[in-house]
């Protein structure tokens, strides 16, 4: 094996010596994590403390319920005294059985460390052992910012079904606002990806939706997501099922959306040029300020779509703009820039709706609450946009903070 190996440094603390396993895995696994290939081991190594020598030793990895195949690690000799890093930490996972969950199970991990042994009847001995339990979500069960937070960006889904048939009333918002029907990103510069964004609003508002609580501290604990299509159905949503509907449409029409959590809270923004933070993760809320008050990002409160009387979009984004300023009573948690995301290789998730979701809005005849707005005050640079080549990129980079 090309593995390390390092000799131990002697310590006398009055403990036992003994051979250890040490292993960092994930806390969580879900479909998401399969499908972008989150690797599950972070960590693996041997530590032998003793002053005993083993031959011909395998490490064995097993799980039950089983979520991947068994994998067995080969090493011709552990050393005393020694501590040897283990590579070729991949496993195969079972990604239809990910996909079937529609609860939270739990998995234990088991390895186990065996050599030649002599003495024994079978002339082999267990050396080590070392479990450990990983939490298996359901696919639409999201982990929280304490599991791999850039991992949000795979509930972001454009190519649901439902935000096809929202595009289209954003579209028509659009033409009864009297300005150009086309869903055309970045072309027409900042203001008219601000005027994109307010018709996704007032698209929004058409399906008349109900806010749902979401559950306590779900920002680190994590929560069960609704898609857009179940969104249209039920007509229910948390402040992150909303957050990340509007990211899903916002980015199907070229934008760059992101995603901004403060404690017990989470809501939504756009880049109005084609830019992104140098991180798929900010945790600089003075970062975030500075590009605000560049008029380069705009945030807005989310929630306000589920009021009785919908405001326009220029105040969500009034509100959204104060929970990120110096005097905000949310503290803030961290920036997702779902562009950025993209750019390191994490996919939305599939969809599990094979049917064509109706979003429930209003007649076409119907005088529609919210026109689309002008963006007053928006500088109108009409810039060249500059689009990165995704295959020119280095996969490595989508691991990198992890």
């Amino acid at each position: 094996m090309d593995d390390i190996v390092q000799p131990l440094t002697p310590q006398d603390d009055g403990q036992p010596k003994e051979v250890k396993i040490l292993a960092t895995l994930v806390a969580k696994l879900n479909l998401a994590d399969f499908q972008n290939a989150i690797p599950v081991i972070r960590e693996l190594s041997i530590s032998n403390e003793t002053s005993d020598r083993f031959v011909n030793a395998t490490l064995t990895l097993s799980s039950a319920p089983e979520v991947f195949k068994s994998k067995i690690w080969r090493i011709d000799e552990i050393a005393a005294d020694s501590f040897r890093v283990i590579p070729g930490l991949d496993l195969v996972l079972d990604g239809p059985l990910l996909s079937r969950l529609t609860e939270a199970e739990m998995s234990t991990f088991t390895f186990v460390l065996e050599a030649d042994d002599k003495e024994a009847e079978s002339g082999r001995k267990e050396v080590a052992r070392f479990e450990q339990i990983v939490d298996l979500l359901p696919r639409n069960q999201w982990g929280g910012l304490r599991h791999i937070p850039d991992m949000t960006a795979a509930f972001v889904q454009p190519n649901d079904a439902a935000v096809e048939r929202l595009l289209k009333q954003a579209a028509e918002l659009l033409r009864l606002s009297e300005k150009p029907s086309a869903l055309d990103g970045y072309e027409g510069g900042p203001k008219r990806a601000w005027q994109l964004a307010s018709a996704v609003w007032g698209a929004v508002a058409r399906m008349k939706l109900d806010y749902a609580l979401p559950p306590a501290s779900f920002e680190q604990s994590g929560q069960k997501i609704r898609s857009p299509s179940q969104i249209a159905d039920s007509g229910l949503a948390t402040c992150l099922d909303l957050t990340l509907l509007f990211c899903a449409a916002l980015e199907q029409i070229g934008l760059n959306p992101v995603i901004v959590f403060t404690h017990g809270h989470a809501f939504a923004g756009l880049w109005l040029k084609p830019e992104e933070f140098t991180t798929a993760l900010v945790d600089d809320v003075t970062a975030v300020r500075k590009r605000v008050k560049l008029q380069e990002l705009v945030l807005f409160e989310t929630t306000l779509i589920t009021h009785n009387s919908i405001p326009p979009f220029s105040y969500a984004v009034e509100m959204g703009t104060k929970q990120v300023a110096e005097d905000a009573e949310s503290v803030f948690e961290m920036l997702l820039d779902i562009r950025r995301a993209r750019l390191q290789r994490i996919k939305p998730l599939a969809s599990s709706e094979a049917q064509i979701a109706r979003v429930a809005v209003a007649e076409s005849d119907e005088a529609p609450s919210l026109l689309v707005e002008e963006g007053i005050g928006i500088a109108d640079d009409n810039i060249e946009v500059q689009v990165e080549d995704l295959s020119k990129l280095d996969p490595a980079d989508r691991l990198g903070r992890w």
